[in-house]
């Protein structure tokens, strides 16, 4: 029981950690499917309306069928709104439990001298369908089950038990073969995302790189994208006398020491940073004007001129483009204005902020 339990535990935590870095993958997987479940839910139930004219038995549920119709077509509306739609798992769950409920009322009060189906198809179905923590998953489906079981041992005690045997062996290979799919989409998310890392980071930095800055520039450049509000051409200073001085191997290391920097900085502003190439960085800066640009600039300036790295120390020139407001058509040519301002700073005498000149 205590490895069982462990097993669980371990089950969850990878669980935890998969679905946070791929939170994203994750999020639009379970928007797709609450999306197609309550489109799904709504459409179904239109068929057994349909087929009462046809039908003794269906007569009798028609108010079920109605309910379940409204309920499903209310959250299939409910969820296009923007502010709602991001409760997903709430409206997942949500959507299941009218399922639930549905199958309950068919078992227990609609036909009580005939064994469940429906319902067992809840069981399987269910763990299948969108992407949650196991632990959730087995708490719902275990709820559903004492609710049914209680109901079906009161009202129909004749087939209760065969009812609760089958919903056991349903729950338990729905709950297997959910955990089991949930892990292999969680997997193939995650070596999505590291097939992007390495196709979009600079090994050394571990920042954007160059190919990546440009498919952001492109994006950047579409009507409905949000507008940086300044970009940053950083350039650290007499980085060759560097790598002649102590080696290339010092070299890399230092621009790893560097990139951290810039990591950090990404984790209390809104920058991106890119490699540009060699010694050469851009940053693209979101939301600020251009006092606050030219004083994070500056922070960024004296972060790095204190950086020390095994007793090693550099500085960086860094030109500022500021272009709030501006209605741009082609970012690179801001980078070659902030270009323009880091060759001022370095004639100006290194380690120093310059702000482009306008007019220039």
């Amino acid at each position: 029981m205590k490895k069982q339990f462990k097993l669980l535990w371990n089950q969850e935590k990878n669980y935890i950690h998969l679905a946070s870095v791929n939170r994203e993958a994750v999020n639009e997987y379970n928007d797709k499917t609450l999306s197609a479940l309550l489109l799904l839910g709504w459409v179904l139930m239109l068929f057994p309306l349909a087929a009462v004219p046809f039908s003794s038995t269906k007569a009798g549920a028609v108010p079920a069928y109605i309910v379940s119709f409204l309920l499903f077509f209310v959250m299939f509306l409910l969820f296009k709104i923007p502010n709602i739609k991001k409760h997903t798992y709430c409206g997942l769950y949500a959507a299941f439990s009218v399922f639930f409920l549905l199958g309950i009322y068919l078992s227990v009060i609609h036909s009580p001298v005939m064994r469940a189906t429906i319902l067992l198809g809840g069981f399987v179905i269910m763990p299948l369908s969108f992407i949650d923590r196991p632990g959730r998953s087995l708490l719902f489906l275990t709820f559903w089950f004492v609710i049914h079981t209680i109901l079906a041992f009161y009202l129909k005690p004749k087939h209760a038990l065969d009812d609760t045997i089958n919903c056991i062996c349903s729950g338990v290979l729905g709950y297997y073969l959910g955990r089991t799919l949930v892990h292999v989409r969680l997997e193939s998310f995650e070596v999505s995302r590291q097939l992007i890392i390495e196709k979009e980071a600079d090994v050394l930095t571990g920042l954007f790189n160059r190919r990546k800055l440009f498919e952001t520039l492109a994006v950047l450049e579409t009507a409905n994208a949000e507008k940086p509000s300044g970009i940053l051409m950083i350039d650290i200073d007499h980085f060759k006398d560097f790598n002649d001085n102590y080696g290339h191997a010092a070299g890399d290391k230092y621009l790893s020491s560097f990139g951290k920097v810039m990591i950090n900085f990404i984790q209390n502003f809104r920058f991106d940073f890119y490699r540009y190439g060699g010694e050469e960085f851009v940053a693209i800066a979101y939301g600020y004007n251009e006092k606050e640009l030219l004083s994070i600039a500056e922070s960024l300036r004296i972060a790095v001129q204190n950086l020390d790295m095994d007793g090693y120390s550099t500085t960086v020139s860094i030109g500022v483009a500021y272009c709030g407001g501006e209605r741009v058509l082609n970012y690179e040519n801001v980078i070659e204005r902030a270009d323009k301002a880091v060759y001022a700073a370095k004639h100006a005498g290194r380690n120093k902020v310059c702000m482009e000149q306008k007019g220039e």
